[in-house]
């Protein structure tokens, strides 16, 4: 009897191990640059020409140096992860062109590079449907020119970007999410102004 509990007390461990392992993204539940051996870390951070793109619907992102992509990684989107962010709240992850405009190094999520979401297009659609002010549509627009840190709390929403915690399912709240392994992969190529396109 208590040999039996002892096995059904050891396989309830495993199993919450191998659920949490699985839910946080980690080996061997990740996809890493198994079509590039070798070639991220020999690309280096010296590369001039880093980017991104992302591609919502297969749930992949890509990483390029110098044109050639040199990475591609598995990631989870917002829990509402079809057609384009429109609002606060909506769970949708962004699509357009955008760039790295924020880097925060402490965060529950290993990095979080932020994106200059609402960009131009965004806030246009957002003047048109009487979501921000004109003010608001002129200070994202200078933001979106310079690549700065656009206005995040409008009712387009914002905060949107690139960090770990797992890609088992769609669940953040509009960001893209990657493995912890992952993220601190990718630190060593993503910086301020890194181009990042997202499409559907």
């Amino acid at each position: 009897m208590r040999k039996n509990t002892m096995v059904i007390i050891g396989s309830l461990i495993v199993f919450f191990i191998v659920a949490f392992a699985i839910w946080r993204g980690f080996p061997p539940f990740q996809l890493h640059t198994d079509k590039f051996p070798g070639l991220l870390h020999e690309a280096a951070v010296q590369s001039q020409d880093i980017a991104v793109k992302i591609y919502k619907s297969e749930r992949k992102l890509f990483l390029y140096a110098n044109g050639e992509v040199i990475g591609i990684f598995k990631i989870a989107l917002g829990f509402a992860p079809v057609n384009d962010k429109e609002s606060e709240g909506d769970g949708k992850t962004p699509e357009g062109k955008f760039v790295i405009c924020y880097i925060n190094k402490q965060t529950p999520y290993v990095y979080f590079y932020g994106l200059n979401y609402p960009n131009a297009e965004d806030a246009e659609r957002g003047l048109k449907q009487e979501l921000i002010s004109q003010e608001e549509y002129k200070q994202i627009a200078m933001a979106a020119k310079s690549g700065n840190i656009p206005l995040w709390k409008t009712p387009l929403g914002g905060e949107v970007g690139i960090h770990g915690g797992g890609t088992w399912w769609d669940w953040t709240q509009g960001c893209i999410a990657v493995s912890d392994a992952d993220i601190l992969t990718l630190k060593e190529y993503l910086k301020i102004g890194t181009p990042v396109e997202i499409f559907p």
